[in-house]
């Protein structure tokens, strides 16, 4: 068994996913802990032209899984024969194609399991992690246990790792052996639906205006989109905005929506209950508008204005559009 830390990392179009150079910073971050290096489990539309510029992000080497645009469980059994006794850990982003083939991993070589973690690092020649249980309320750490088989399977949540170039520049790319014939590799889509709205990627947004139960309903939304719009950033929501149906899942953010890293984050009408803080809790600056003096999300805000919520964003869009204006 080598140090290796191997990650996943699906390409569209030709292009990268950000969660490839996500994990590729990540799994050199790893590697130079562990000893080893870092090697791209590269598969879709893309992936046999563009694996080898991942080593930008850090990784050494790349073994392309399949070039082909096609549902990503297909690519399971190349990435089984892959992984089989190889490395110390295989990173896989919580998406659903990440969980997809991190479940055929774990399921078919009967590896050990982690996540979605929020951080990883390696102790003692051992991958470690931290997840968030309990709603967000409790912190675990967990590793392998002693005699545990390898690599460990750790699903890693978005804006864990920060993507950053300083690798040496390209990827030795290889392909992956023949694999064994699965019936996972027949798996193809019976039923697909396009989105009713473009619903733009909180997870890539460096500005967000968030909005809670304190907009009051759908249309309380109106005046966070004018300052985002303002600010060139995107609109989110807490859950309780989303469970009433005023803003689409797509835009949750928290424990069981998204995670979220952006420059400023600004949370309207939003109490701060841990499980919202948990998907926000990375943003760089946190800027609160509530009512209550004791919302919980006055304790970690790096600015917090207290008053009504449509009285002050009216009057912030209206600045920002002055000063950008002059």
């Amino acid at each position: 068994m080598s140090n290796d830390i191997l990650f996943l990392a699906e390409f569209s179009g030709g292009a990268p996913a950000r969660s490839a150079l996500e994990l590729a910073t990540g799994a050199a971050e790893l590697a130079s802990q562990s000893g080893g290096s870092a090697v791209a489990l590269a598969y879709g539309s893309g992936a046999a032209s563009g694996a080898g510029a991942l080593g930008a992000h850090g990784a050494a080497r790349a073994i392309v899984l399949g070039d082909e645009d096609r549902p990503a469980i297909t690519f399971a059994p190349a990435a089984i024969a892959a992984v089989r006794d190889a490395g110390l850990a295989v990173l896989a982003p919580a998406t659903p194609n990440g969980r997809d083939l991190a479940a055929a991993l774990v399921g078919s070589l009967d590896l050990p399991a982690f996540g979605p973690v929020r951080a990883v690092r390696v102790v003692d020649g051992a991958v470690e992690s931290e997840q968030a249980t309990l709603q967000g309320s409790v912190i675990t750490t967990a590793r392998p246990a002693d005699g545990a088989p390898s690599p460990s399977v750790v699903l890693v949540l978005a804006n864990t790792f920060t993507p950053a170039e300083g690798g040496s520049g390209t990827a030795e790319v290889t392909q992956t052996g023949d694999a064994a014939e699965s019936a996972l590799a027949k798996a193809t889509v019976a039923e697909s639906h396009e989105a009713e709205a473009k619903v733009v990627n909180l997870e890539e947004a460096t500005v967000i205006v968030a909005g809670g139960r304190g907009v009051g309903g759908e249309e309380g939304f109106g005046p966070l989109r004018d300052l985002a719009e303002a600010l060139g950033g995107a609109v989110g929501a807490s859950r309780a905005a989303a469970d009433a149906g005023w803003i689409p899942y797509q835009l949750q953010i928290g424990q069981t929506g998204k995670v979220v890293k952006p420059s400023l984050y600004i949370g309207a009408g939003i109490s701060g209950a841990i499980q919202h803080r948990v998907g926000m809790q990375t943003a760089e600056h946190v800027v609160a508008i509530n009512r209550d003096p004791d919302a919980p999300i006055g304790e970690f805000a790096d600015l917090f204005v207290v008053g009504d919520l449509f009285e002050i964003i009216p009057a912030l869009t209206d600045e920002i559009r002055r000063r950008k204006g002059a």
